[in-house]
């Protein structure tokens, strides 16, 4: 039972750490992006033209860009150990 509310506060504090939050929007960017680029190319007639083929191309890239390391940052911070990141917490406290 104990482990388990550690992994609890654990947890809350990696939610409330900026880097998450910054990774977490980054991540909600890509999919608007990617979104966004979706519906240009079925909805309309982007694909007709060169620009628009370079405009869907190019909304579509930062998608990727943006959901890649999000995901990245969001799996590693979760997967850390809780020892390690009590010790780290102890050095520098989090900002409230």
């Amino acid at each position: 039972m104990n482990t388990l509310n550690e992994s609890n506060k654990h947890l809350e504090q990696i939610r409330r750490s900026r880097l998450f939050r910054w990774a977490l929007a980054l991540q909600w960017f890509g999919v608007v992006m990617f979104l966004l680029a979706l519906a240009l190319a079925l909805f309309t007639d982007f694909l007709q033209d060169i620009q628009g083929v370079i405009t869907i191309a190019v909304l579509g890239m930062l998608a990727l860009l943006s959901i890649v390391p999000a995901r990245f940052i969001l799996t590693v911070q979760l997967m850390t150990p809780v020892e390690s990141h009590n010790a780290d917490h102890k050095k520098n406290p989090p900002e409230v």
